[in-house]
């Protein structure tokens, strides 16, 4: 009788051989650099995440190719990757604001789809060996350890941040994010998803519950107004969990604790409005839940979803649209409403279609949630924990931008994943066709990896070289880093920079820095951060009409010496030089330029008494300026000259 053949060992699933095991520990170290060296979210500082991220998808190719068996996703997880990954991209690629900005939204898209794939990877398992909870307590304990030092010792700087002092930015003690929204936040979700894990596992009294707990009341200490409404909301979630766990199918007290939490949720809610400003009043209530003034940046939104209500103006469009729009005292980066920028950026069929996927991922986190109270299986823990945070961002995502930070997305998109697999009774392997498009997408994410690692790589190695921010070092470094990358950004503040430094730069270095702003402005066309910049190598070479000209369409008195641009005061400190070198030969033209300064800058100390008194050097300088003019004017009326506006023809 012939011996039989042999049967074929089947492939191995990809978490149990050791290429998955590095795949796992990449994947880690990714988003362990995404929130320590790249946590402000600035494209240059992707370069060691990305670098990274190119090794993880480059080895998941080969593991594929080797055959080894990878989970599928799920029919949730292929519309949101096909539908929403692939939309969200291509919008984002052709978008006619391309270079930078789009570069930046590409980045994150990126990062979104890959943590993505890894919850959904992470979610088909039991969740008793994950290492998510031990990065989660990780990342926010070393958030709450940098925040603690930088309070104590009274310090700003950061631990992996040397870009800092490249930009000469701040930290003012606001942890591993350089903003202490982000970083309450940060904390928020960490604190939560510990406890919910903890909430849903069979051990539910451990080191997982306490640190969740300590990170929770650590996040009240950043002064963000986000803490309390994440507080409320996860403990909600969190006691729903721990009912649905311990209280198997006995739905009186299961209902009874719902409305009970539910309850407790808006009296505490009603409590807190009454108290800051009379919850009676609907608009005090909209500008409570809207986070203060920020409802005027979302209203601002809306306006221009409303302008191109189907496809959006583009990626990352509502940055460069509020410049011209807005008309608050200082000017917005995002619309701190996450629903209303994306309508304005992607129209209304790209808020659709991240509403229904959000609806989607929180549709199947709660059946993961539902599936703890039957007695006759165990869900995976972490379904119920990656819910409670997907809840908690969706809800503050109302009132910050906090989609547009690579590891605060990445965070959701990785809770988003979880929820498609951690739901599902049995979790299929992904075919052959399956497994060549998976393939096929890390292998064109890994190509965009590495360009994006190429394209920041100059500006990175320039941020190496730390300086204080008050350091005159810091300039060279600037100025290396805008001309490899002609990043507009960078490029605007080498000029603002050398525009403002002793002795004032020469003629040779004015022009290269002209033919820098003008390269840089093809690559971001319609940038009107760059007119700030323009206009000041204009003045400093005599070019005084056409800096006016440049000017004028942004003038405000509203706008004064706010931090990302200064139209304004740059105006009127051109229109007092211009003045005062035409003072003896166009005496009219001098004095109507000089009154001109004198009742902007005037309105702008009206806006500075409303507002609040900016920095005391800004306002010392400011009404030095401002007695100079007064003194002008006296000489030149004085002289009997008449005011002659032919200058603004």
């Amino acid at each position: 009788m012939p011996d039989p053949i042999p049967s074929k060992s089947p492939a191995p699933r990809i978490a149990e051989t050791t290429a998955g095991k590095v795949l796992t520990a990449l994947l880690a170290l990714f988003y362990l650099s995404l929130a320590t060296t790249a946590a402000g979210g600035e494209w240059h500082t992707l370069f060691l995440p990305a670098c990274l991220l190119a090794a993880a998808l480059l080895l998941f190719c080969f593991c594929i190719i080797r055959g080894d068996k990878i989970p599928s996703p799920g029919l949730a997880g292929w519309l949101a990757l096909g539908l929403g990954g692939g939309y969200f991209f291509l919008r984002a690629w052709l978008s006619p604001w391309f270079y930078y900005e789009s570069v930046a939204d590409l980045g994150l898209i990126t990062t979104a789809m890959v943590m993505f794939m890894a919850g959904a990877y992470a979610g088909a398992g039991d969740g008793k060996k994950s290492i998510l909870p031990l990065l989660a307590a990780f990342l926010g304990l070393l958030n709450a350890l940098l925040w603690g030092y930088q309070n104590v010792t009274g310090t700003e700087a950061s631990w992996f941040r040397p870009d800092y002092s490249l930009f000469g930015t701040e930290l003012r003690n606001i942890g591993l994010f350089g903003y202490k929204n982000f970083s309450a936040h940060f904390l928020s979700i960490t604190g939560f998803f510990l406890c919910a894990y903890s909430m849903a596992s069979a051990r539910k009294w451990g080191a997982p519950l306490f640190t969740g707990l300590a990170l929770i009341l650590v996040s009240f200490t950043c002064s963000s107004r986000s803490a309390f409404p994440n507080a409320l909301a996860g403990v909600t979630l969190c006691f729903f969990i721990y009912t649905s766990s311990v209280f198997r199918n006995n739905r009186k007290f299961y209902a009874a604790a719902i409305l009970f939490i539910l309850l407790l949720f808006f009296g505490a809610a009603y409590a807190v409005l009454d108290l800051a400003n009379g919850a009676g009043k609907l608009g005090s209530l909209l500008d409570i839940f809207s986070f203060g003034s920020r409802l005027d940046l979302s209203k601002l939104a809306w306006a221009l979803a409303d302008q191109a209500p189907w496809t959006g103006h583009g990626s990352r469009m509502f940055t460069n649209l509020s410049t011209e729009f807005f008309s608050g005292a200082s000017l917005p980066n995002f619309a701190h409403h996450e629903y209303a920028q994306a309508a304005c950026d992607y129209g209304y069929a790209g808020l659709g279609l991240m509403l229904a996927l959000l609806a989607l991922f929180l549709f199947s986190g709660f059946r993961s949630v539902l599936k703890l109270a039957d007695g006759h299986q165990r869900t995976n823990p972490l379904g119920p924990a990656a819910f409670c945070v997907l809840c908690i961002a969706a809800f503050h995502a109302y009132g910050e931008f906090i989609w547009h930070n690579p590891a605060l997305l990445g965070a959701s998109a990785l809770c988003c994943g979880i929820t498609c697999t951690a739901s599902l009774s049995r979790v299929k392997a992904s075919r052959r066709a399956g497994r060549w498009v998976q393939a096929s997408a890390a292998l064109l994410l890994a190509v965009l990896a590495l360009c994006f690692a190429f394209l920041a790589f100059p500006v990175w190695k320039a941020s190496l070289h730390a300086a204080p921010p008050s350091s005159n070092g810091r300039l060279p470094m600037l100025e290396e880093a805008a001309s490899a990358s002609l990043d507009p950004d960078l490029v605007r503040r080498s000029i603002l920079h050398a525009a403002g430094s002793s002795p004032a730069p020469d003629q040779a270095r004015l022009r290269e820095l002209e033919r820098q702003e003008e390269e840089a402005e093809l690559l971001s066309p319609g940038n009107h951060g760059m007119v700030a910049a323009k206009s000041l190598l204009y003045i400093h070479q005599g070019r005084y009409t056409e800096a006016e000209q440049l000017l004028r369409p942004y003038l405000d008195p509203g706008r004064f010496d706010d931090r990302m641009f200064a139209w304004t005061t740059i105006y009127t400190n051109m229109l007092y030089s211009w003045s005062a070198i035409s003072a003896s030969r166009f005496p009219g033209q001098a004095l109507s330029m000089a009154l001109t300064a004198q009742e902007i800058m005037s309105a702008q100390t009206d806006q500075w008494l409303f507002y609040g008194a900016l920095d005391p050097e800004v306002r010392k300088e400011h009404d030095l300026r401002l007695s100079e003019l007064k003194m002008l004017i006296l000489t030149l009326q004085s002289r009997g000259a008449v005011p002659d506006s032919s200058w603004r023809k």
